[in-house]
C-alpha cells in the first residue's frame, strides 16, 4: 500500500479537477472558433440591402441570390465585427 497524507491527495483531486475543468474550457473554445469560421464561410451579405444570409455549403456556385430583395451576390469575405 502506498502511504500517502490526507494534504496531499486534497492536493491531488485538486490539482485533477483542475487540469479537468482548464481542459473543458479549452475544448469548448476550439469547438466554438471552428464552428464560427465555419459560419463565417458559409455567410454572404448582400451588397444592396445588407442581408446577411447563409448560402448552401454543397452548391458550387460562387453566385447566390438575396433572400430579400433578390440581387445576384457574389462571395466575399465578411468584415470582423
Amino acid at each position: 500500500m502506498i502511504p500517502i497524507h490526507l494534504s496531499d491527495l486534497i492536493m491531488l483531486f485538486m490539482a485533477v479537477g483542475v487540469t479537468v475543468v482548464c481542459l473543458l474550457w479549452f475544448w469548448t473554445f476550439v469547438r466554438e472558433r471552428r464552428r464560427e469560421t465555419h459560419r463565417r464561410r458559409i455567410a454572404i451579405q448582400c451588397r444592396i440591402c445588407a442581408t446577411a444570409y447563409a448560402r448552401d455549403p454543397k452548391s458550387k456556385s460562387s453566385v447566390t441570390i438575396c433572400p430579400v430583395c433578390h440581387t445576384p451576390n457574389e462571395r466575399n469575405r465578411l468584415r470582423p465585427i
